[in-house]
């Protein structure tokens, strides 16, 4: 079963979890100290989510198509991203399995997971605030 209906859902979660951590400072500082640009690709249903920290300042987040050319980009179904979210997925296993699959230099991604790891306390709140009939357990 889908964890999202369609890509409008499935955007608006992404988007509203997105902008959650871009609300919390410490989150926010480490991953805008990056300077990464970089865009998921949804599938089933499909998406896409960009997240610009590239100027160091202002972490700007794109649904949908962005014109700003990424340096790292995840490919994962929907599912597999509402898992990481629930803090069940282990990416570097995910990625030798093939559920994740990345381009572009996936060691700068991997090495801000300990700074993204506090949004895991916030997806359940995203889920419940977007009324998805999904188990978050």
């Amino acid at each position: 079963m889908a964890v999202f209906t369609d890509t409008d859902e499935l955007h608006r979660v992404m988007n509203d979890l997105w902008t959650a951590i871009k609300n919390e400072k410490e989150m926010a500082a480490q991953l805008l100290s990056s300077r990464l640009i970089v865009t998921f690709h949804y599938r089933e249903p499909d998406g896409r989510l960009t997240v610009d920290c590239s100027d160091g300042k202002e972490m700007v987040i794109t649904v949908g198509d962005c014109n700003k050319k990424p340096v790292v980009e995840m490919f994962m179904k929907s599912s597999v991203a509402h898992e990481f979210w629930l803090g069940k997925v282990n990416v570097p296993l995910a990625l030798i399995q093939g559920k994740i699959v990345s381009k572009g230099p996936v060691n700068k991604a991997l090495a801000l997971l300990p700074a993204i790891k506090p949004a895991y306390g916030l997806y359940p709140s995203v889920i419940e605030k977007n009324g998805l009939k999904v188990s978050i357990t």
